[in-house]
């Protein structure tokens, strides 16, 4: 799997075999020393208790994996519009419509993918989607020739000493 360093935004292969079924590990950025935990994309993103904003608890990312490379894009917001001129994240991609998906983030910290009526549509895992669609952690999709990742990471939260 891919990971981003949530500091320097650094790309770098992870096994996901090294988990040993853990749920999450931490790990040091091999560039900038950062260190920061991972969730095993076998296990469910944690679930955010009801009523709670999901962006104090997990890093919401969106990574391009193929296509025009893009910064990797933070999640700040409820609905981020991907499209080829309009939206939070513009593709450039001549395959992607000008208003072509919208990822929508939940109270409780479900993340969605809809197509919003493009001409090529949307795929999550190789298919296309005909209806909103959930995203999980390390879920990938594509606008026309554009390959998105999302990555959730926990946010760490200092702990109080007794």
């Amino acid at each position: 799997m891919i990971i981003v360093c949530p500091s320097c935004s650094g790309r770098f292969y992870y096994d996901e075999n090294r988990f040993q079924g853990r749920a999450a590990k931490r790990l040091g950025c091999p560039n900038c020393v950062h260190e920061f935990d991972i969730l095993n994309p076998h296990q469910p993103a944690p679930i955010v208790p009801s009523g709670l904003d999901p962006l104090k608890f997990n890093r919401y990312v969106l990574l391009t994996i193929s296509g025009v490379p893009m910064e990797p894009f933070v999640i700040q917001q409820a609905f981020v519009l991907i499209g080829r001129s309009e939206g939070e994240i513009i593709t450039h991609d001549p395959q992607c419509s000008r208003r072509h998906a919208h990822v929508h983030l939940e109270q409780d910290g479900s993340v969605w993918l809809e197509d919003l009526g493009s001409t090529n549509g949307t795929l999550l895992k190789g298919q296309p989607i005909k209806e909103k669609s959930r995203l999980e952690n390390n879920s990938e999709f594509a606008c026309g020739q554009t390959r998105f990742q999302l990555m959730i990471h926990p946010i760490a939260r200092s702990r109080k000493s007794t």
